[in-house]
């Protein structure tokens, strides 16, 4: 080694124990004052040892576990400005090459072919005359991006914000008053083709188009994108606009995203609480189709629940009255959108339940639902990646439409036996006389006794009375009912005969079922 020669220091990441060797192997580096510093399998290994061994230059692979090389080599621009970054590559990662480049790579190797004399040609070239301690003095300040994602994704409380030590934020967000705008990318990254990268580079780029009259900071947490505007008084208007045309690009370039926007405050230690707050917000974005942006006073993020009748439903549906159940799920999405009853997840969870019970009431009554049934899990899909209420409702009417047709397909007189289903189910506590019945359905008395048996099997008053024993059973579980009271609800107004038939269709008397369910 030549006396008084600066000393390059090299790190090598790369998931493959035995390319890390080979490089380290593959000549007597300090005979070219250079040293490998350290090796690590992946970025973020890498970046926890960053600080120990202060490499100048890093040789990074691209694919890789855990934290891959695009994603080492944006957090390393951010927080090590000053290393140079040589990418490694394989001649099907040029894409991933492409990529990474964005974020300030210095150049890249192609790994079937890096030879020790271009290696260290390469490293000494990007190092030039670099003292041997300029890696020594104290790290650089964090980019403001990195800076405020770490505080926001810290485990913190309000109280920590108290003591926190917002003097260097002072430093670099000298204006009154702040806003903030977030969006998801959940739904985007599940309905398009977009990598997160991709959103990302998109967003940044728009921020920059539209937002370079503002002070702003763009962060991405997890499936979140979250701006922070710092102002002053006579900006208000400007930064108004300048988010308004931000976010209106970024609903046009990547269609499933909109921003809520926070109210304006001037204590910047609100920062995480306003953050917080604003997640919260995301659920009810559903409420808005074709909207950018909303302002938060727009949002109500607490609201009564809507009540839904699902007795009702079912019994419009167990007549195969599919237009009346309609008509009240038209109803009861109009009451939650003009409430926004619920957040985006309790929404699209109940109308799944919703969909769920209608399929399995018209089971119970045998219709053909075979085709529905399977084509459940992609409805069910369908739902989860509705971007707006529209897109939502839209899916749920095209299922009851698909529903009806099913039920157009059922003969008239298996429309009439549905019809008898339901009026016993109704009016099992009361007293069901089969004249009334066959005239309610304009049928002569006799026949409806047939036909009744012809398509069930089962006696007309042999079904009323197992309507009622089902009935009774559950009742049978409120201890606070005596059996003649639940003799009673049940339609039975003579307690002996009750007892009789439900020993009949249960083979225990009700005291003896009662005593049944309670060991």
């Amino acid at each position: 080694m030549k006396e008084n020669s600066a000393t390059y220091r090299v790190m090598i990441v790369d998931d493959e124990t035995i390319l890390r060797t080979g490089i380290i192997h593959l000549c007597n580096w300090n005979e070219h004052n250079i040293e490998i510093v350290a090796q690590a399998s992946n970025g973020q290994e890498a970046l926890d040892s960053m600080d120990k061994v202060r490499p100048h230059v890093v040789i990074t692979d691209i694919v890789m576990p855990i934290m891959d090389g695009v994603e080492f080599t944006k957090m390393m621009r951010l927080q090590y400005p000053d290393i140079k970054v040589v990418v490694l590559s394989s001649y099907s990662e040029f894409d991933y090459v492409r990529e990474v480049f964005k974020y300030g790579v210095t150049d890249y190797l192609l790994k079937p072919k890096v030879s020790a004399s271009e290696l260290i040609a390469l490293i000494q070239s990007l190092c030039g005359e670099l003292p041997p301690n300029r890696l020594e003095s104290p790290p650089v300040k964090l980019d403001p991006s990195l800076k405020l994602g770490q505080l926001l994704s810290a485990d913190r409380t309000p109280s920590d914000d108290v003591d926190y030590d917002w003097e260097d934020w002072r430093t670099q967000f000298a204006g009154k008053y702040f806003r903030m705008a977030k969006a998801s990318t959940s739904i985007l990254l599940s309905k398009t083709p977009w990598t997160q990268s991709q959103i990302e580079q998109v967003l940044i780029e728009l921020a920059q188009d539209h937002l370079s009259s503002c002070h702003y900071v763009c962060v991405f947490l997890k499936n979140e994108c979250l701006v922070l505007v710092n102002y002053d008084a006579h900006q208000t208007d400007v930064v108004q606009s300048c988010l308004d045309k931000f976010t209106q690009h970024a609903l046009k370039s990547l269609t499933y995203i909109k921003f809520v926007l926070s109210h304006e405050f001037g204590n910047i230690a609100r920062i995480q609480a306003e953050h917080e707050r604003l997640t919260s917000y995301l659920g009810k974005l559903i409420y808005f189709p074709g909207r950018h942006n909303i302002p938060e006073h727009e949002i109500k993020p607490e609201s009564d629940k809507v009540n839904f009748d699902q007795a009702q439903f079912t019994s419009a549906l167990r007549s195969l009255a599919i237009d009346d159940a309609a008509i009240q799920s038209q109803a009861l999405f109009a009451h939650i959108r003009s409430v926004q009853a619920y957040d985006e997840y309790s929404l699209k969870r109940l109308c799944q339940n919703i969909i769920y019970s209608a399929m399995s009431t018209l089971e119970q009554i045998k219709q053909p639902l075979s085709e529905l049934s399977s084509s459940k899990l992609k409805l069910f899909k369908k739902i989860d990646l509705a971007f707006d209420l529209d897109e939502l409702e839209s899916v749920y009417i095209q299922f009851l439409d698909d529903l009806k047709a099913v039920v157009q397909q059922t003969d008239p007189q298996t429309m009439i036996l549905h019809q008898i289903y339901e009026y016993v189910n109704q009016n099992y506590a009361n007293d069901i006389s089969l004249s009334e019945l066959a005239d309610k359905f304009h049928l002569n008395y006799s026949y409806l006794s047939s036909y009744f048996k012809q398509r069930t099997g089962e006696n007309l008053t042999t079904f009323i009375n197992r309507v009622r024993t089902d009935k009774a059973k559950e009742l049978l579980q409120n201890y606070e009912l005596s059996i003649s009271q639940i003799s009673q609800l049940t339609g039975f107004s003579d307690h002996n005969y009750f007892s009789k038939v439900f020993k009949k269709m249960t083979g225990m008397t009700p005291v003896e079922y009662r005593n049944h369910i309670s060991q």
